[in-house]
């Protein structure tokens, strides 16, 4: 980028649209940032032309030295080179500023830049605190759950080593891609809380820990260190020098990256959505090609390259000619690797992975798709009977009656909280007394962005959903949503005997249902945008009458993804030994969960409130647009305020001003006296109470922004599987699923 715009790498002005110095970079989001950005924007001008010409005549006509002092004064407040653009060569004749072709980029600076710094630190404040707290956090990660068909993938054993990981890794670890025109707004005040809660991240680290080099980065400075040895002309003369600590490093907020971030709103308005100018599309590209580079030649690699992938091509379509189910391989792969478990698998409530079960492709049109199939059934009377001892069993019978003959009779979903007199579940018959199991339940759901998709939910997998809720909209604690994890998929075939008809003659009736534990909120945790925390869930204790129940498949609005609250570990008090557990569970549930709102963009607009495609479920969600920062509020007011002409509005303009708030008065970036940049106190961002003394000594910033994470999979074999729907390893990952 610093080659087209023809600007000089790392120098004073990094950034190719304006002109912010690099030490003013770190007031990102405040109201001075802001000025910069729009009086000090980068013209192709007569000045620039004159400036470059005069250089160059000085250069190559005169014979000046480049580093003298007259050259970099003329070149050095705007940080140009000697180079005349061809873009500016083309294009100033017709009045067009080639700077302004010079977009942010999602991947390399968000994503492998910004992001990836600062995880880099976060990793650095865990080697400062010592004890073991880096096997904790790879720990953790590794227990993350997947989610869809590659939102969320499965995090490797050694998360915080960063090794061979590519932009999608990154990408898992922060889930958040704010970019449609909707949410613009949103999108400027959370630049400004971010710039405020990175320099608060910055003051606090460096006060709080001692942080150094990571080892990777320690190794990778002693091999430079040797490459430069090995290539010295004087390495005779040069004398071995000893191994002392590892370098102290800073989390450097001084980065064209960094500055970035405050033009993605501009941009978006006059470009569109981050997705028309990222680069990520040519690096997954990119990625795949790089599969076949180890196969070939290094002298020939290119024709190599391009006869694997016509190879590849030729076998996708044999394999596409081959009639047959592929799902036998998958199985006694499957079987091979699995163990005994502890309970009979026949009775499970939900199928294994090596059972078979044909679903063709969902028509998009219909809400849900299961399979009719009636090859893995349960005798309901033998089955109950079996298990009358366990907890999640308790008026299983009389709940599943319940629900069915509300949905017979037309009756409004309300959590099955009305219960039916035994005369009027006597009425109701399971043909040859039995239940089907079934493997997946496709739920299809229109996007914030008018799209059609689809979830697939595996009750031993992905097995979290939301339905919308019944409450009170009046309640102080009211929310729009209910969840629920999925225990069993099942139909079964019923007989009602009409009390109002004669005749006892009826056809059977296919009820699809779903068997489901329920989420209850903490309403002791504070959450939600105001409170910038996520909602925190708890299974409901057995004990209680709503534990369990039963939904209709059409009423689940998608799939949700749950981080497990690591913090407060597991417990047995919800639920006593029970079937529906899986054996690896050990007959222990995690005792909260966070609800990751933030695992794509359509579940962010789900929280969010005014998705323009979420129009069935927009009343319910209007709860959310009242909850919000006050930055956020004061940002609307003062939009609302601007559309008006009316000098009274304007008066209150006056007052409301969106800038209003921890950097508004932020002038050259430097706070008043007695000003403070640090977020409310009320907010400790977890360094409160963690002592340790910060040596004073010199630092040499490094930013960290490297790329070598998009190539760190070369000579490695890549993951290139999509999602983990079944959460195992290699083609059966793509069980469950059809195409749109």
């Amino acid at each position: 980028r610093t080659l087209l715009a023809s600007i000089k790498f790392l120098a004073q002005c990094p950034c190719p649209r304006c002109l912010i110095p690099k030490a003013k970079i770190g007031g990102l989001g405040s109201k001075a940032d802001r000025l910069w950005r729009e009086k000090k924007m980068r013209e192709d001008s007569n000045i620039i032309w004159s400036t470059i010409r005069r250089v160059r005549e000085w250069l190559y006509v005169k014979g000046t030295n480049i580093a003298s002092v007259a050259v970099k004064k003329m070149l050095v407040s705007e940080s140009l080179v000697p180079t005349v653009n061809s873009f500016s060569t083309r294009l100033a004749r017709f009045g067009f500023n080639f700077y302004s072709l010079f977009v942010p980029d999602l991947l390399h600076e968000f994503e492998l830049g910004v992001w990836k710094a600062t995880f880099t630190h976060l990793i650095r404040v865990l080697y400062a605190y010592g004890h073991d707290t880096i096997q904790a956090l790879n720990r953790r990660y590794r227990q993350v759950p997947t989610f869809g068909r590659g939102s969320i993938r499965k995090f490797s054993n050694n998360a915080s080593g960063m090794k061979r990981l590519a932009a999608r890794d990154f990408e898992d670890l922060l889930q958040l891609r704010m970019h449609t025109d909707t949410t613009l707004s949103f999108l400027d005040t959370s630049t400004t809380r971010l710039g405020k809660i990175l320099r608060y991240f910055v003051s606090e680290t460096e006060k709080e820990f001692d942080t150094r080099d990571l080892p990777s980065e320690e190794a990778a400075r002693g091999r430079r260190k040797a490459r430069m040895a090995a290539q010295s002309l004087a390495q005779d003369s040069a004398k071995p020098q000893l191994q002392g600590r590892s370098k102290r490093r800073k989390f450097n907020m001084q980065t064209y990256k960094i500055h970035a971030l405050g033009d993605y709103v501009s941009s978006i308005k006059r470009f569109g959505t981050t997705d028309n100018f990222s680069t990520l599309l040519g690096e997954l590209e990119h990625r795949r090609l790089k599969r076949f580079y180890p196969r070939v030649s290094k002298s020939h690699f290119t024709s190599g390259i391009a006869k694997q992938q016509r190879r590849e091509r030729i076998l996708f379509r044999m394999a596409e000619r081959i009639p047959g189910d592929k799902s036998t391989k998958r199985t006694a792969t499957a079987l091979g690797r699995r163990q005994a478990t502890k309970a009979d698998t026949s009775d499970m409530p939900s199928l294994r992975f090596e059972d078979s079960e044909h679903l063709p492709y969902t028509d998009p049109q219909v809400h849900y798709h299961m399979s009719n199939g009636v090859r893995h059934y349960l005798s309901l009377s033998q089955w109950l009977r079996k298990y009358a001892g366990d907890p999640a069993f308790v008026d299983f019978l009389p709940r599943l009656k319940d629900h069915i003959l509300a949905r017979l009779l037309d009756r409004d979903y309300d959590g099955d909280e009305s219960p039916f007199s035994s005369a009027e579940r006597s009425r109701l018959t399971f043909i040859n007394d039995r239940i089907y199991r079934h493997k997946v339940i496709r739920v299809n759901y229109t996007t914030y962005d008018l799209r059609r998709d689809q979830d697939s939910l595996n009750p031993r997998t992905h097995a979290d959903v939301m339905v919308l809720s019944h409450e009170d909209d009046e309640l102080a604690n009211s929310h729009p949503y209910w969840y629920a994890r999925i225990i069993g998929a099942f139909h079964a075939l019923v007989y009602y005997r009409d009390p109002t008809s004669n005749s006892s003659l009826c056809d059977p009736v296919q009820i699809d249902f779903a068997w489901v534990r329920w989420f209850g909120r903490d309403l002791d945790h504070h959450s939600g945008w105001k409170a910038k925390r996520l909602h925190r869930l708890g299974f409901i204790s057995s004990e209680e009458s709503g534990a369990f129940g039963f939904i209709d498949p059409k009423n689940i609005i998608r799939g949700i993804h749950l981080i497990p609250a690591f913090a407060f570990g597991h417990t047995s008090e919800y639920l006593s030994p029970s079937i529906i557990r899986h054996p690896s569970d050990n007959d222990e549930d995690w005792t909260y969960f966070y609800l990751n709102f933030f695992v794509d963009r359509d579940m962010l607009m789900r929280f969010r409130g005014g998705g323009v495609g979420h129009s069935t479920t927009r009343e319910a969600t209007n709860v959310f647009l009242s909850d919000r920062d006050r930055l956020d509020v004061r940002h609307v007011s003062a939009t609302d305020c601007s559309n008006d002409n009316e000098s009274a509005k304007q008066d209150e303009c006056d007052i409301v001003d969106y800038a209003e708030g921890p950097a508004a008065q932020v002038e050259a970036f430097e706070l008043p006296a007695g000003e403070s940049d640090q977020p409310d106190s009320d907010d400790d961002y977890g360094y409160s109470g963690i002592q340790q003394e910060v040596e004073g000594e010199d630092d040499d910033s490094d930013d960290g922004e490297d790329d070598d994470a998009i190539e760190g999979n070369e000579g490695n074999e890549i993951d290139d599987e999509l999602g983990a729907e079944d959460g195992e390893d290699g083609d059966e990952e793509l069980e469950g699923f059809s195409k749109l």
